[in-house]
């Protein structure tokens, strides 16, 4: 599974006009953060913000339900895990270790519970749908194009990794491991540019047709 990546399939959400999903995922972001970075314990286990948490990461859990996605979807998504570790470690060493816990747990939710919704609107809404769903005046195609070149940035990086580690032996060193990791972000920016560069030849011949 790559992240954010269209998966085909006959679900409610799949049927779903992909504005309303575009929209969807916009408001789920802002109600799911409201309130800012939380820095104290006190702060974080408070009745509303913890009935709050617990509906967004509900609707998040139900729409991944009606979406069909299976438990691989939850693969790609394990990075947020990751990330709230490190927060939570670095929190530690500039607060006490409750309000570390706290403000850090809920962060790793919060992003968890976007990463998640985003994760089920990219596999249930294909690139042309959502071009199509926000229209095609020129603003419009922007925004769309920059929407879909996310999944294009995971899958680019997908394909740099897998091509790397067909051509390297499994054992390697230290510095052999540093060296291919650094061609792979010289070869992953490469290629994110040269698609960058191809999608703005296309909105300025778009531009000039009209």
């Amino acid at each position: 599974m790559i992240l954010f990546a269209y998966r085909k399939g006959d679900t409610p959400l799949h049927r779903l006009n992909a504005r309303w999903k575009i929209l969807f995922l916009i408001i789920l972001c802002i109600i799911t953060f409201a309130g800012g970075m939380y820095e104290t314990s006190d702060s974080v286990l408070t009745v509303s913000l913890l009935i709050r948490t617990a509906l967004c990461l509900a609707v998040t859990i139900a729409l991944f339900i009606m979406s069909g996605c299976s438990r691989t979807s939850f693969k790609p998504v394990k990075f947020v895990l990751i990330i709230g570790g490190l927060m939570i470690l670095f929190r530690v060493f500039n607060q006490p270790i409750k309000d570390a816990l706290a403000a850090g747990f809920l962060y790793t939710v919060r992003f968890l519970i976007t990463a998640i919704a985003a994760q089920i609107i990219f596999e249930t809404t294909s690139p042309l749908e959502i071009k199509e769903s926000l229209g095609k005046s020129s603003p419009a195609l922007a925004v769309a194009l920059a929407i879909n070149f996310i999944p294009q940035v995971f899958a680019t990086w997908n394909r740099v990794h897998t091509a790397a580690l067909a051509r390297t032996p499994k054992k390697k060193g230290l510095f052999r491991t540093i060296h291919i990791v650094y061609c792979e972000i010289q070869a992953f920016f490469s290629c994110l540019l040269y698609q960058a560069e191809i999608k703005r030849k296309a909105l300025l011949n778009r531009s000039r047709l009209k």
